[in-house]
């Protein structure tokens, strides 16, 4: 896990549920990563404060992406990639209702092209971004 965290910045909002619609994008992350090589296994969360009012906090990780062809529909009730056993396919939902609806924040999905200690990468980028005027 690589951070970059600004100090300081603070996000109003229910703690119990913003930790577990974080925890949520990082384990989805962690179930891609598992079939990887060791040292491609990385995960980014990265803070900034955009302007006065507004931070995002971006989540990455380097698991080749999410197919085209699906990823409008990932935060779908039900919608899920795993197999019956390991998933229901509500914990996108669940962080899609916790940002939006619970913290009227933005939540972005996209896959990013990067590059890490000289290596390139492809993974899944959740940005969510938080307004403190709600």
């Amino acid at each position: 896990m690589v951070l970059d965290i600004e100090a300081d910045l603070k996000i109003y909002g229910n703690k119990n549920e913003l930790t577990e619609a974080f925890l949520n994008i990082i384990s989805n992350s962690k179930d891609v990563l598992k079939d990887k090589n060791e040292e491609d296994r990385l995960i980014f969360i990265k803070t900034k404060k955009l302007d006065k009012n507004r931070l995002v906090i971006s989540f990455l990780d380097s698991g080749g992406g999410i197919d085209e062809s699906i990823i409008s529909k990932v935060l779908e009730p039900y919608f899920t990639t795993k197999h019956k056993s390991q998933g229901t396919g509500l914990g996108l939902t669940i962080v899609d209702k916790i940002v939006r609806e619970r913290h009227k924040g933005i939540i972005e999905i996209y896959n990013e092209a990067f590059t890490y200690n000289q290596k390139q990468y492809i993974g899944a980028c959740f940005s969510i971004i938080f307004d403190d005027k709600f």
